[in-house]
């Protein structure tokens, strides 16, 4: 039997990148049989090598502009994009018709960009508007231009977004089917981004309808659409797309990779996280919680392991760690291999605002872990029968929880070997692996 040929899609996500859709990927390309991958990453380096992969293309981020004969009304229709009420030109019309969008550098563009901000929003700052409408929709652009296409069975985007759209149009030039997975909302998570933005509403609502008019056309034009839980089919039905596309398949989790650890013989306890920095993580609320729990336990440290996305927001917490006197006891390590830390940790937090598939979670679990989270469709989902929840962004609940796992550790880590098992079966990368091997075996044409 030939291998099927697929081509995969992302936003700037690589098989090496750190993080929950990276390691995912890893598990992807490494476990399901009988496939041959391609990758094409928006926005992702000119160059890159892995021999799991066949073939390897970026498209830029930034609208390279081109010889095309540059058609004003292609732009004209692609602006409705950022009225709410405008409709969705991605759904009325085929995206081969955007091919000959003018340039972002150009004064065909400027001209009609200036005209449609005179029309829609003349009391508005110009220049944000122009930097904001040009930097969103230029990917987009670059994306339209899309010509030639290395042949494969079928796509797989991995979000709804800029890659789900790439999909969108690499389906109409190939006639080859579509798949899209979805692990966090595609537009949940660009409106929580844009609440710790210092920009007026209606600058926000701009990008917003921009983000959601995309999404639904991936909905629309996508064969398929996988996803990683329950609460996450619910929330896409409630967005536009048909519940009789949409197929859950959990995240899985490496139980040789993350494993239970060794007793540990310090007396110190450890509470950890695994997590990016930013804002819509919560790490403020766990630096506050912090504060109640030094004062009640006079060995507890905590340590928080994950990439700086947000420098403004690290320090933010960092001087909030010492304002309220934690900052020795806790620290943040940066990026570095989660499956080194878990080992490290008696106890795993995750106090995040929003999250929809916490990997971090799965592993924490894997790895024999207790496990505090914050209540979130994601966590409740895949936490809630085995370990407390606690309403997000309340730092004194999230606190008591975790005193109360850690002055019963020894009966708590007896859980924390049951729930292992539990993950174990529902999680296994055999399982996954054979789920996506069917899906793609379905999607062939």
């Amino acid at each position: 039997m030939q291998p099927l040929k697929v081509s995969l899609i992302s936003e700037g996500v690589l098989p090496s990148t750190v993080g929950g859709v990276g390691r995912w990927l890893n598990y992807l390309i490494n476990e399901v049989k009988n496939t041959e991958f391609n990758l094409i990453a928006i926005g992702g380096p000119r160059e890159y090598r892995d021999k799991r992969i066949i073939h390897y293309e970026n498209i830029p981020l930034r609208d390279s502009g081109g010889g095309r004969y540059a058609n004003p009304e292609s732009l004209k229709l692609l602006l409705q994009l950022f009225i709410e009420d405008g409709g969705n030109p991605l759904l009325r019309h085929k995206v081969r018709e955007y091919a000959d969008c003018p340039s972002i550098d150009s004064k065909i563009f400027w001209r009609v960009l200036t005209n449609f901000y005179k029309q829609h929003f003349p009391d508005k700052p110009y220049l944000k508007f122009f930097l904001t409408v040009r930097s969103l929709i230029s990917p987009l652009i670059s994306i339209l231009r899309i010509d030639r296409m290395v042949k494969c069975d079928l796509y797989h985007a991995l979000n709804a977004g800029y890659a789900g759209f790439a999909g969108v149009v690499m389906k109409a030039l190939t006639d080859k089917p579509l798949l899209v997975t979805i692990h966090g909302i595609y537009e949940d998570e660009r409106e929580w981004e844009l609440r710790f933005m210092k920009e007026e509403k209606w600058l926000k609502n701009l990008c917003l309808a921009f983000f959601r008019k995309i999404c639904l056309a991936v909905y629309e034009e996508a064969d398929l659409i996988t996803t990683v839980n329950e609460s996450n089919k619910d929330r896409l039905v409630e967005l536009g797309a048909s519940s009789s596309k949409i197929e859950v398949i959990q995240n899985p989790v490496d139980t040789e990779l993350f494993k239970m650890a060794e007793d540990r013989e310090s007396e110190e306890i450890v509470v950890g996280t695994v997590t990016r920095i930013v804002p819509m993580k919560g790490l403020k609320n766990l630096i506050q919680a912090a504060k109640y729990l030094i004062e009640n336990l006079s060995n507890v440290r905590f340590i928080v392991v994950g990439p700086i996305q947000d420098k403004e927001y690290f320090q933010e917490c960092l001087k909030l760690a010492d304002e309220l006197r934690v900052s020795d006891r806790f620290m943040f390590v940066g990026q570095d291999d989660s499956a080194k830390w878990y080992p490290r940790f008696d106890i795993f937090v995750l106090p995040s605002l929003m999250e929809r598939s916490p990997m971090a979670v799965l592993e924490a679990m894997a790895s024999g872990l207790p496990v505090v989270c914050t209540e979130t469709p994601g966590t409740r989902e895949m936490v809630g029968e085995y370990w407390p929840l606690v309403p997000p962004g309340n730092a004194e609940k999230l606190a008591k929880c975790i005193y109360e796992i850690a002055v019963s550790l020894r009966e708590s880590r007896k859980k924390a070997l049951r729930v292992r098992d539990e993950i174990i079966k529902r999680h296994s990368l055999r399982r996954f692996a054979e789920k996506y091997s069917g899906v793609y075996i379905r999607l062939k044409r």
